[in-house]
């Protein structure tokens, strides 16, 4: 049988790895946090790309599409 003093000492043991272990985990926490914000930015971000370039893709295809008929136009007048 375990004297109290090995018991204490065991425990006090015990308590330190588990504060440790509180310790990683609260950092890998933090970390796991700050990545998902930056992810957030990086994907607002890239929406807003897709908008912008939606827009622009949309505003020349407009143009593409009356200048096409316009040649189309022109070779069958001429």
């Amino acid at each position: 049988m375990k004297s109290l003093e090995d018991q204490i000492k065991e425990l006090k043991n015990e308590i330190i790895e588990l504060d440790q272990k509180f310790k990683m985990e609260k950092m890998v926490k933090n970390s796991e946090v700050q990545l998902n914000k930056t992810l957030k930015e990086t994907i607002e971000k890239n929406e807003l790309h897709i908008e912008t370039l939606v827009k622009i893709n949309e505003e020349y295809s407009n143009i593409i599409a009356k200048l096409r008929i316009k040649l189309k136009n022109l070779i069958n007048e001429g």
